[in-house]
């Protein structure tokens, strides 16, 4: 199955290639990322060693101008995964069909929310064993079935917004949507991003069956991220805050943490963060905090390698692991309290 996949895709890229050489209006470019990295994991007992596939990816995107005042564009991305063998690989990543125009873009696909993407932009651990997505109790979605708006470069302001279209079961009391937004500022060496998540009743429901569902309370997030460069020196922050979580009343969870890094040659980079996970801010030790450090060492302009090193702080009462969303490799805790870490080297370029 995967050979076929690989061979249709290569076929497709062959006739895109050649496309763009005859179609003069037509734009077509192939890209990805290859990263992957090799861990030492340990769950404060017991301790491996394995490799990593941190979110590699290749992708075709393409636009053609319909008129000076509109264009159409496109994409497909698709994961690849250089570690792991044995299953389907080619996983579907952000993939749509739009449209583009002074007026800002349109499209609709599969696409990462507005929520997620500002974190994306205030991060120096990207897909690496310190993303701190493993604190944002998985509120850094990518939806299907979604239409995105994006506003114009308003002077550095922008506007995005995202709605799922109802993936519940036909018949059912509450839609199973969602709705994510943002509004960020980005001028020179600033980035300041806000964003708005709701996911509808039909996210809590617990069956399948539209007469047996039982529902809870639509869950709503905030988030706020904060980014500047000072040149060899830059920082970043991010906070969350949860409310309905689940689908619970009353139930909330928060998210904060900061993250420096300071470039002290043109090819040697320092980075550190640390982040303070609250899953259930009415519940005593069942807190968390990530610590990552990092060295960073540019062999290239889009290719790099670092050694990495991060570390779960548990509360008496959790027992959360290190790595996972974004990295390939995770562990778990041995145990409530304990404090379980991995230290990750790795090598990515783009192209």
């Amino acid at each position: 199955m995967f050979t076929k996949k690989m061979i249709a895709l290569l076929v497709l890229a062959t006739i895109l290639v050649s496309g763009a050489a005859l179609a003069g209006e037509d734009a077509y470019k192939i890209y990805g990322k290859l990263h992957t990295s090799i861990d030492m994991v340990s769950d404060s007992d017991e301790s491996q060693i394995v490799m990593a596939n941190n979110s590699s990816r290749f992708g075709f995107k393409g636009s053609k101008e319909l008129s000076e005042a509109l264009t159409f564009i496109w994409q497909f991305e698709s994961g690849i995964n250089l570690a792991q063998k044995g299953a389907d690989t080619l996983v579907k990543r952000n993939s749509y069909l739009g449209l583009n125009g002074s007026w800002g873009t349109f499209l609709y696909g599969i696409h990462d929310t507005p929520f997620k993407t500002i974190g994306r932009k205030a991060t120096f651990f990207f897909d690496e064993i310190g993303d701190f997505r493993q604190t944002t109790m998985g509120w850094d979605r990518r939806l299907q079935d979604v239409v995105v708006y994006a506003s114009p470069d308003m002077s550095g302001f922008g506007v995005v917004l995202g709605y799922m279209l109802d993936q519940g079961p036909l018949g059912a009391e509450e839609d199973m949507t969602a709705f994510s937004g943002s509004a960020a500022y980005s001028k020179d060496a600033l980035y300041v991003g806000v964003a708005y998540e709701m996911l509808n009743k039909g996210f809590a429901m617990d069956d399948t069956d539209p007469e047996a569902i039982v529902y809870g309370e639509a869950q709503t997030g905030i988030r706020a991220t904060a980014k500047y460069d000072f040149g060899t020196f830059a920082v970043a922050g991010l906070f969350q805050t949860l409310a309905d979580v689940g689908g619970v009343a009353d139930a909330s969870a928060q998210t904060f943490g900061l993250e420096a890094k300071f470039d002290f040659t043109e090819v040697y980079g320092v980075k550190a963060a640390y982040y303070m996970a609250d899953p259930n801010t009415d519940a005593d030790d069942d807190d968390y905090a990530l610590l990552a450090l990092g060295v960073d060492k540019q062999l290239g302009q889009k290719t790099y390698m670092y050694v990495q090193y991060a570390m779960t702080m548990n509360g008496d009462l959790s027992a959360h692991g290190v790595g996972g969303p974004g990295h390939g490799s995770t562990i778990g805790a041995s145990d409530v309290g304990e404090a379980p870490y991995g230290i990750s080297w790795g090598m990515a370029t783009k192209f």
